[in-house]
């Protein structure tokens, strides 16, 4: 009797592993059809990134490294600082961003430029 006993939780053991791995298969679809309609969502957003990436920065040629440091440079090349006669500090700063300063740089005289920095000076 006891063998009939062992081959019942054998059989009753395999039917219940079985059951346990079709259910395992598929909840493991189900999960995979959500991560296939995350991936569509997330290639959407990429496309619409990418686009507006591609407003912002033309294809120049230019990797994202070289158009950073053309940009620093353009930033520097801007910036200068104006002294008066006396050499006194007037005013400084990025002339494509102050009206004032351009106004002032337009009157003065270059003196030097140094990493980028423009200083000029205005003789009254």
């Amino acid at each position: 009797m006891n063998s009939s006993k062992v081959k019942t939780q054998k059989n009753l053991s395999a039917i219940l592993g079985l059951a346990l791995a079709v259910i395992t298969l598929f909840q493991a679809g189900a999960v995979k059809s959500n991560e296939a309609s995350d991936i569509n969502l997330t290639s959407i957003e990429e496309a619409e990134l990418r686009a507006e990436i591609d407003n912002i920065f033309p294809d120049d040629g230019l990797t994202i490294m070289e158009r950073a440091y053309a940009e620093i440079e353009a930033e520097q090349t801007n910036f200068v600082k104006v002294f008066n006669a006396d050499n006194e500090l007037v005013a400084q700063g990025l002339t494509t961003e102050n009206d004032e300063l351009r106004q002032l740089v337009n009157q003065a005289d270059l003196l030097t430029q140094v990493s980028g920095k423009k200083y000029y000076r205005i003789s009254e």
